[in-house]
C-alpha cells in the first residue's frame, strides 16, 4: 500500500472571504504543508502526494464562468501540483489533483448539492478518492481525477 499525503482545503464558495485568504487556503496552503512534509514523504516508499482541487479549477472545463476567487484558487493549485508532480517524478513520488465531485455536506447552505443525483456523502466520495489515489502510479502523476476514476481536462 502507498503512502499517501492528501492535502486539500474549501474556501470561498458562498462565504464572503477575502481572495488573499481563499488563496493561502486552497492554493498555497497545501503546497506549505506539502513542502513541510516533504523530508518525510522522499523517505517513505511508494509515496503519493493527493492535492483536493475541484473540477472549477479546470480552465478547459469552464462552462459556467463565475467563481472568480474560487476558481483561480483552484486552477492555481492544479498548476502547482502539475509542477510538484513534474519535480518529484525523479524521486519516484506520486502527485495527484483530485476532484470530489458533489458532495452533501454543511458548505452548501442553499441546499441544491442534496438535489443533485450526483451528490454522495462524504464517506462515499472519501471511498472512492481513495482507490483513485492506490490505483494511480508514477506513469500517470501529472494528471487530474474525478472521483470515479476518469481524468479531468487542465
Amino acid at each position: 500500500m502507498p503512502t499517501a499525503v492528501i492535502t486539500g482545503a474549501n474556501s470561498g464558495i458562498g462565504h464572503a472571504f477575502t481572495k488573499q485568504l481563499i488563496d493561502e487556503t486552497n492554493a498555497f496552503g497545501p503546497l506549505l504543508l506539502t513542502q513541510a512534509l516533504l523530508p518525510s514523504i522522499l523517505k517513505a516508499n511508494d509515496a503519493t502526494v493527493a492535492f483536493m482541487s475541484s473540477r472549477v479549477g479546470s480552465i478547459a472545463d469552464n462552462t459556467s464562468g463565475g467563481a472568480y476567487s474560487y476558481r483561480s484558487s483552484k486552477a492555481a493549485l492544479n498548476s502547482m501540483g502539475k509542477s510538484l508532480a513534474m519535480d518529484l517524478k525523479s524521486e519516484g513520488v506520486v502527485v495527484l489533483l483530485l476532484h470530489p465531485g458533489y458532495v452533501i455536506s454543511g458548505l452548501d447552505k442553499s441546499g441544491e448539492t442534496k438535489n443533485n443525483p450526483q451528490a454522495v456523502m462524504p464517506a462515499e466520495a472519501a471511498g472512492k478518492l481513495w482507490k483513485v489515489v492506490q490505483s494511480k502510479g508514477i506513469s500517470e502523476p501529472e494528471t487530474f481525477w474525478h472521483r470515479e476514476g476518469f481524468e479531468l481536462p487542465w
